[in-house]
């Protein structure tokens, strides 16, 4: 299978169902789970390439930024261009500072576990309340994703397919679909991995042959065996980290790097 196509049908679908719902892009380690609860639909739109930047003039942050904000300046990107507003969690300055000076679309700085200001203002910008039934049921579809993700990392599975399965199911917006995707990629096989833990691994992935786990800094979803429920949940799954990343993302502002520095 051609992991890709799986994100290419999401541009078809995400333009589609902006003419039903509401399409709102997650930049950073925002909780979909909770912007969800709302009815609407979540898509994650960083740059994963470095072609679209070779167009672009204002390449002046790190090769992430670089790749997302030329997609979505030269309007090159279906789901920013599906989305009616942004969510940016604010882990980098730049990036949240940046985004609100390249868009008209209204952009939303998600601080680190404020969950009341963030539902206020969903609540104010879709004029509806927030729906606690709803929000216990995306918890738990959400472990059990995070459950799927543990195990299947377990498998005797090439590392690099493993990243696919995990980075591409999340442009599955039918969660229920997405989690029946990550089963069929599970078996009862198992090998030990090295690992790598990255900021925002689509870019760069298949220059690795270890195991990839992001979701600790700036991109990505953290997974585990998580026990907690609702708002304990969303804590400990978006919990923030104090160590370092193994590789950067070139010209990244957000750590002093060495040698060890990865580029798009």
């Amino acid at each position: 299978m051609d992991y890709l196509d799986i994100r290419k049908n999401a541009y078809i679908d995400a333009l589609t169902l902006r003419e039903s719902t509401t399409v709102v892009s997650l930049w950073g380690r925002v909780p979909w789970e909770i912007v969800e609860s709302f009815g609407v639909t979540t898509v994650y739109s960083y740059g994963m390439d470095r072609e679209v930047t070779e167009d672009y003039t204002d390449n002046n942050y790190c090769d992430m930024l670089n790749s997302s904000f030329a997609y979505l300046e030269l309007g090159k990107c279906p789901f920013m261009f599906s989305s009616s507003f942004f969510i940016v969690d604010d882990s980098c300055k730049i990036r949240y500072e940046t985004l609100r000076k390249k868009t008209d679309k209204d952009v939303f700085v998600y601080k680190y576990r404020d969950y009341k200001s963030l539902i206020e203002y969903l609540e104010d910008k879709l004029d509806k309340k927030f729906d606690e039934e709803k929000f216990d049921e995306l918890i738990e579809k959400s472990r059990e994703i995070s459950s799927l993700i543990f195990n299947l990392r377990k498998c005797d599975i090439d590392e690099r397919r493993i990243y696919e399965v995990e980075y591409f199911s999340k442009f599955i917006f039918d969660i229920d679909k997405r989690i029946e995707f990550i089963k069929e990629h599970i078996d009862d096989s198992f090998r030990d991995k090295s690992s790598v833990k990255l900021q925002a691994a689509a870019g760069v992935y298949k220059k690795f042959d270890q195991l990839i786990k992001e979701g600790y800094f700036c991109e990505g979803e953290y997974h585990d065996i998580f026990t907690k429920k609702g708002f304990e949940y969303i804590d400990e799954k978006y919990k923030q980290f104090d160590f370092k990343p193994d590789y950067v993302i070139r010209n990244c502002s957000q750590f002093d790097y060495d040698d060890n520095v990865i580029t798009y």
